[in-house]
């Protein structure tokens, strides 16, 4: 099942999409949130090869939205740390950093 959903995030919209066990029964579900710059992304998906891209993208463990927005960043691209983005910060503020 595939879940999309307009979030507004302190007063940013972005969107959330969210595919759920994607490799099966007892697999976490994959979680993205697009954003005008770039996104946040859950630990499920690879950061390096984002980077690689020269994506804006902040990794954040959880297997919600809410858990998302609510966890620590744990990782960052070079083109989002250039946007401000930094380890430790919420989803939800690189969320707002990755908005226009």
């Amino acid at each position: 099942m595939t879940q999309i959903e307009a979030l507004n995030v302190n007063g940013k919209t972005a969107q959330g999409i969210r595919i759920v066990a994607p490799g099966g029964e007892g697999h976490p579900n994959m979680i993205v949130i697009t954003c005008d710059k770039g996104y946040v992304m859950c630990g499920y998906l690879n950061a390096e090869a984002a980077g690689k891209f020269g994506d804006a993208a902040a990794v954040v463990g959880g297997a919600t939205f809410d858990d998302i927005l609510a966890n620590p960043v744990k990782a960052v691209t070079e083109a989002a740390a250039a946007l401000g983005i930094k380890e430790g910060m919420t989803g939800a503020e690189a969320v707002v950093l990755l908005s226009k």
